[in-house]
């Protein structure tokens, strides 16, 4: 495993983000009707996947890089939902939320 550089961890930020908003453009696609939104939610995801690849080729561990991606993409992805599409977020779902994020960490660890 090559050591976490902040190159990396900008990566994997913009990773995240652009994953992210192909999860907030999904809804506007419609079911694939929107072609726009269809096409630009698509790219967003192959450029996100693309990053973590090239995140890989410069010797992060994927037993590392999956779980911590997981959980960023997890928290915006729900973060999305409530707040740009109003969906309720209960205490119980924002607590099972943060508890299976903090079992994937100690998992990792292991």
């Amino acid at each position: 495993m090559t050591a976490v550089t902040p190159t990396i961890i900008a990566m994997l930020m913009v990773s995240a983000a652009i994953q992210i908003f192909g999860f907030y453009l999904m809804p506007i696609t419609q079911g694939f009707t929107q072609p726009v939104a269809t096409v630009a939610m698509a790219v967003s995801f192959i450029l996100g996947l693309g990053l973590m690849a090239r995140i890989l080729h410069a010797g992060v561990d994927l037993t590392l890089l999956v779980p911590i991606m997981s959980i960023c993409i997890q928290l915006g992805a729900i973060a999305i939902a409530v707040f740009a599409y109003g969906e309720i977020a209960s205490m119980a779902k924002i607590g099972t939320l943060v508890l299976a994020c903090g079992l994937i960490g100690l998992s990792n660890m292991l």
